[in-house]
């Protein structure tokens, strides 16, 4: 309980109080002596006197130690007024003390929950650097395997196409065996023309590409007009391609068409196709698979062309 100056001051004006009653009620406990009494003896009056003036020293004591009391009291009540100030006074401090003590919690309590809030956004970006590693990860591994996929499609397209390329010139072969030209050639003789044919188209079979391309060159200069000048012209797109020269092989491969009545026309222009597909220009590969499907519908390569054209 904290006593202030008022509370104090109250207190003393209280005994002060208490101690005049107390006088006063002894006071008036003294016998005065009556106006007939004086008609008593001397020795009564005197014996009166002396217990008078004895109650009166008695009072008189009774009052100094009452006074002695009061100032002992207000000695004690200034001791516990100083006691009580400075008791206060280290309240008050102390209640600074719990301010700052509280403001300090507060404080702390912010700069806990900052830091739970930075760890849990940590948290969470290291989660998502993972997700993003994880991710990167498997887009390397996809574009490896696109990228196999893709080599191991090229690599089929030109096994396909050496087979399909082989097995013509077998074909071939068997067709001038069994139905041999009797044109006359005035420098060399239709039998030697499809000799020289048969023997470059061997070469090209081995993959003696120069010994092929003399052989099928050699016949255009001898007679472009020849009924086998045209596939003499295919062949030599054939061993250019299958050099991977493909620009050339689009050169040569353009002559084929510039043979009347050709019957390598959806060869060649099928070849044309592959070539610009091997060289990625994607859109000239898809001009000249559709003119394929577009001038040739009952050719052996439209179902090869449609399926190409579907991968773009």
């Amino acid at each position: 309980m904290r006593f202030t100056r008022d509370s104090l001051n109250g207190i003393k004006y209280y005994c002060f109080v208490v101690s005049l009653i107390i006088i006063i009620g002894c006071q008036s406990t003294v016998q005065k002596p009556k106006p007939d009494s004086v008609s008593h003896s001397t020795p009564l009056v005197v014996t009166q006197a002396k217990s008078s003036n004895e109650e009166i020293e008695t009072i008189k004591k009774e009052l100094q130690f009452q006074t002695s009391k009061i100032k002992e009291i207000e000695q004690k009540l200034n001791t516990y007024q100083t006691k009580i100030i400075d008791q206060s006074s280290v309240i008050d401090k102390n209640d600074v003390n719990n301010n700052e003590l509280l403001k300090l919690k507060h404080e702390l309590k912010l700069i806990l929950d900052k830091f739970q809030t930075e760890s849990i956004e940590q948290n969470y970006l290291d989660n998502l650097n993972k997700i993003q590693k994880k991710i990167q990860i498997l887009e390397d591994r996809t574009f490896f395997t696109d990228s196999l996929y893709f080599e191991i499609v090229t690599d089929m397209v030109m096994i396909e196409n050496k087979i399909s390329s082989l097995l013509l010139s077998f074909k071939e072969m068997n067709d001038l065996s069994m139905n041999k030209i009797t044109k006359v050639i005035p420098k060399i003789t239709d039998e030697e023309y499809t000799a020289k044919y048969i023997e470059s188209l061997s070469y090209y079979q081995n993959a003696e590409w120069e010994k092929s391309l003399n052989g099928f060159n050699y016949l255009i200069q001898v007679d472009n007009n020849h009924d086998l000048a045209d596939n003499c012209q295919y062949w030599i797109g054939e061993v250019y391609y299958a050099l991977s020269d493909y620009r050339r092989s689009i050169r040569e491969f353009k002559k084929v068409l510039s043979f009347p009545g050709t019957n390598k026309a959806d060869d060649s222009q099928f070849k044309l196709g592959l070539c610009y597909m091997n060289l990625s220009q994607t859109d000239k590969a898809i001009q000249e698979f559709n003119k394929l499907m577009e001038y040739y519908p009952n050719s052996e390569y439209y179902k090869r062309a449609q399926n190409y054209l579907q991968q773009y």
